[in-house]
């Protein structure tokens, strides 16, 4: 759960998105959903709560059906993708708490933002999304509709042969 919509990449609102009731049995209304992301690690289903003061997180929702795993040890956490046990996210504890560090992850970048991606890549992507036009590629990493494509510009320098 997140209180700023603005972290949310590919915000989508909700007329009735329900409630969520807290510890101190204060209610927060569900905005809507979406993910945020730093490229290499997405959380997925993040509701968007009206007030919410700071970011929650459920462990269990995380894994459990995933390719995640959450390691805790006294110094901190950290989020595992399970099949080549790369370390996705780390994050220091703070006393007895286990705060997600949200610090490197960002909003939909704009244009103006993105690199340029080299000739090889641009045409790479070209074929592999069967020769898609790269305006529309570039449209597809700006939606973040298609998981693995670079976060780049992608233009072309000369019209395809195939």
């Amino acid at each position: 759960m997140i209180g700023r919509k603005e972290e949310l990449r590919g915000y989508r609102e909700l007329n009735n998105g329900g409630r969520v009731k807290y510890g101190n049995n204060s209610v927060g209304e569900i905005k809507g959903y979406e993910m945020i992301t730093n490229g290499e690690f997405s959380i997925r289903k993040v509701a968007s709560i009206e007030g919410l003061q700071h970011n929650l997180i459920s462990v269990s929702q995380l894994v459990v059906g995933t390719r995640l795993k959450v390691s805790f040890d006294d110094e901190g956490f950290e989020i595992i993708e399970k099949k080549t046990m790369t370390v996705l996210l780390k994050s220091k504890r703070k006393g007895k708490m286990y705060p997600l560090n949200l610090n490197p992850i960002r909003g939909k970048p704009a244009i103006c933002f993105l690199t340029k991606a080299q000739t090889n890549d641009s045409w790479l992507w070209h074929r592999r999304l069967s020769h898609l036009n790269f305006k529309y590629i570039n449209k597809l990493v700006l939606g973040d509709h298609v998981r693995g494509l670079p976060i780049l510009k992608y233009e072309k320098d000369h019209l395809c042969t195939t």
